[in-house]
């Protein structure tokens, strides 16, 4: 994990958009639905986020061997759900407490450290706060240009690009670059497939997908950090930014990451 990102990410961001969620669960029943989850209700986003955490304070907790045989939390009633949301977060953060980032630890990623959970637990407690918010219709929490652009780079790194040893990257039609406004970051991606056979399982891939490349781009897509943030992960609307050239490549670009 880069200096930046734990500049910005930690315990503190995952209590307060754990927490956040919980306080915005309790405004509203538990049958509201969710916008940004589709055929969710406040009370299945809550159990997402409880089972979420619950599996990488396992991670944490058993590092470096991995979750090993997790055995999946039976779901609890309707009202006991936020309480056990408060409870697997403190479980969390107790877990990361004072550990060493750089700890070699399980993840699904490249990088096996504890950093990796640290990262990407700080972000998956932030864009499911959204998610309350925009169910509950509250003011979404205010995501620094820092921390939003980390996201980017997370959702752009870790999820969108990068070939396994097994495959390949072949080259498609279009570039799209994003480049917030408050910022010195951009990222400009091409668009591509990813074909290969797994060796474990042989199964065959051809999937969309992206490769970073240093040229010139058939379309641009620009806002503040947190708002191209709230776009990449389906959480805001192209609308509040500005996209110049090809639009296309935008939708085509939400359409894959929406696809992961």
């Amino acid at each position: 994990m880069s200096r930046r990102s734990l500049d910005v990410v930690g315990t503190e961001v995952i209590r307060e958009h754990a927490f956040g969620l919980a306080e915005v669960a309790r405004r509203v029943p538990l049958d509201t639905p969710v916008p940004s989850c589709p055929d969710w209700t406040m009370a299945d986003l809550v159990w997402h986020l409880t089972e979420v955490e619950l599996f990488w304070t396992g991670v944490v907790a058993n590092r470096p061997t991995g979750p090993g045989e997790y055995v999946e939390p039976a779901r609890p009633a309707d009202d006991e759900l936020i309480d056990g949301l408060e409870r697997a977060a403190t479980g969390l953060l107790d877990a990361l407490a004072g550990v060493d980032p750089a700890e070699p630890a399980w993840s699904w990623g490249d990088e096996q450290t504890v950093g990796f959970t640290l990262r990407r637990q700080s972000h998956e407690a932030a864009v499911h706060h959204v998610d309350g918010c925009l169910a509950a219709g509250t003011d979404l929490p205010a995501f620094s240009p820092a921390f939003a652009a980390d996201g980017i780079a997370e959702v752009i790194e870790v999820m969108l690009t990068g070939v396994p040893e097994w495959g390949r990257f072949e080259r498609g039609n279009g570039v799209i670059r994003l480049q917030p406004g408050d910022t010195d970051d951009s990222w400009t991606l091409a668009f591509g497939r990813m074909i290969g056979t797994a060796p474990e399982s042989g199964t065959e891939h051809d999937l969309d997908a992206l490769d970073p490349v240093d040229e010139p781009p058939d379309a641009t897509v620009e806002g503040t950090a947190a708002d191209l943030h709230l776009w990449l992960n389906g959480r805001g609307d192209l609308a509040s930014l500005t996209v110049h050239g090809d639009e296309t490549l935008a939708h085509q670009l939400r359409d894959i990451a929406a696809s992961l």
